[in-house]
């Protein structure tokens, strides 16, 4: 997994507004193509596997940890506004 630097800014951001250390990738159900992730706020749950990605302690989901090492988080701003994107996952859908 990996976190873009502007990414990286947002999160700090927003986890020193909410009091948080953590970003938590979750596991939130099954789609058509596998896992849909959730992102969060929180701390790590029991099976998590904490790790530090571009200096953000990020906590992932057992459900999906096998599946998120080719993904990437981003920050956009365009005329819709501002916030994470995530890329790299698959497209089938």
């Amino acid at each position: 997994m990996n976190i873009t630097d502007q990414a990286k800014t947002f999160i700090e951001n927003m986890m020193k507004e909410a009091g948080v250390s953590t970003l938590r990738f979750g596991y939130s159900g099954a789609g058509c193509c596998g896992a849909s992730y959730q992102l969060a706020l929180e701390k790590p749950q029991a099976d998590d596997t904490v790790t530090m990605v571009n200096e953000v302690e990020v906590a992932i989901d057992s459900r999906v940890a096998d599946q998120v090492s080719g993904l990437t988080l981003d920050f956009v701003q365009d005329e819709q506004g501002a916030g994470l994107t995530l890329s790299g996952g698959s497209n089938c859908c």
